[in-house]
């Protein structure tokens, strides 16, 4: 079974990265640090996403994170500035019915990590709240519970 979605990448982000590396290799090795922008249930036709982001080109979605949050073994990084922005883009791309999204970058995933008073406290000790201006939109698939593929890019990482 394959499944889809666009998410948007968070490269170099030196505070999330170790600490996924760290409490969650699993989830680690299987997909980058990212927000998920739109799942495969979300989505009828993939091409006409692309080029509905395409045609947003370029884009900037400017999103503040603020401190882990932890339910059970779920542990991510809420964000606290930016998600009516989040949404607004969402509604571009899937249209004004979109659902809302609550917009987060997971750090430990239950379904393969464990998330112990300890590591939350290590966790909380080592990320502070930061900004991230997001340019590109990475259409990705992932084969059975393989690691997650870069199908497509959109957009520009890169500042103007």
């Amino acid at each position: 079974m394959n499944r889809r979605q666009a998410s948007l990448f968070l490269p170099d982000q030196f505070q999330i990265e170790p600490l996924r590396l760290r409490y969650n290799p699993v989830q680690a090795r299987l997909i980058p640090a990212h927000v998920t922008l739109c799942r495969e249930d979300e989505v009828a036709d993939w091409d006409a996403l692309r080029a509905r982001l395409e045609s947003l080109c370029p884009f900037e979605i400017v999103l503040r994170f603020g401190e882990p949050v932890r339910e059970n073994n779920f542990a991510f990084l809420p964000v606290v500035e930016g998600s009516d922005q989040f949404h607004e883009f969402r509604c571009a791309i899937l249209g004004n019915d979109a659902r809302r999204h609550v917009p987060h970058v997971t750090i430990i995933h239950p379904r393969n990590g464990t998330c112990t008073d300890q590591i939350f406290a290590d966790m909380t000790a080592n990320v502070s709240s930061f900004q991230y201006a997001l340019r590109e939109v990475m259409l990705i698939e992932q084969e059975g519970d393989g690691v997650w593929r870069t199908v497509t890019r959109v957009g520009n990482s890169r500042e103007s």
